[in-house]
């Protein structure tokens, strides 16, 4: 049964893509190495706006227990991984952004505006 709401949460958060909050400020689609679509429309950002890229570093729980359990969890840090600029906005959900050279990111990647 469990597996089954698991499925359905799947299907609508790939339907609604950006449209769902959980999407928000990341990295939707990698174009190349200096570009991707990102998840920051029209009503967020504009062309010539600075952005972050993030990585969410996480170390595991020792002893084999999360937080609830009651184990004690490493927890997660936001890594910087270097800048951009948004070049133009595509609609009320996406954006273009070329990425600095050098900068190493992938889909799913966190931005966010300066």
């Amino acid at each position: 049964m469990k597996i089954k709401y698991v499925l359905v949460f799947l299907v609508v958060t790939a339907l609604t893509g950006c449209g769902h909050s959980m999407m928000r400020g990341s990295v939707a689609m990698k174009v190349s190495d200096d570009e991707a679509h990102v998840c920051m429309g029209d009503k967020e950002v504009k062309a010539g706006d600075k952005v972050t890229l993030f990585k969410n570093v996480c170390t595991g729980s020792k002893g084999g227990g999360g937080v609830r359990s009651g184990g004690n969890s490493g927890g997660c840090k936001k890594m910087k991984l270097g800048e951009g600029v948004v070049e133009r906005t595509l609609n009320e959900h996406y954006s273009i952004v070329k990425v600095n050279p050098g900068v190493q990111f992938e889909e799913g990647t966190t931005v966010e505006k300066e």
